[in-house]
């Protein structure tokens, strides 16, 4: 006489193990999908392109006016070389600059007259844990020749 798994154990074993691989598959996928970002309401993407700023720099600091009514956390500083490449150089955090308001910061080491180094906004945003910073995209920055 065999004897075999009766097919409710044989159910619930392929069900269990159903869920396992798929409980595993999830977390596994989720690493890939970073939080989303927000910032009021909306996706912080949206806010970049509502950032508007003028920026200058002379006497090795940068002198930035948020002409814009999204508050700035701070700026990514690019360089721009003779042959096209461009280097990160610094990240400024100095507190947040506010619609309206204006802020100096000191340029980082590597940065001299005649250089034109491209500033990029960075953002404050929420994720569902916590607050994020958000670097811009380059479009939503501005060129700007150090004097």
């Amino acid at each position: 006489m065999k004897r075999g798994l009766s097919p409710v154990i044989a159910t619930v074993l392929l069900v269990s193990l159903g869920l396992i691989l798929a409980i595993a598959i999830f977390f596994w996928a989720r690493s890939f999908i970073g939080d989303s970002i927000v910032k009021g309401e909306r996706d912080i993407k949206q806010s970049c392109e509502k950032v508007f700023f003028q920026a200058d720099a002379y006497n090795g600091e940068l002198h930035v006016e948020n002409l814009g009514s999204v508050p700035i956390r701070g700026f990514e500083l690019s360089k721009k070389q003779i042959i096209g490449e461009i280097t990160k150089i610094a990240e400024l955090e100095e507190g947040t600059i506010s619609a309206g308001q204006t802020a100096t910061i000191e340029l980082p080491q590597g940065v001299s007259s005649g250089d034109t180094v491209i500033v990029v906004p960075i953002l404050l945003g929420e994720t569902e844990t916590t607050k994020k910073a958000y670097i811009c995209d380059k479009e939503n920055g501005n060129e700007i020749l150090v004097e």
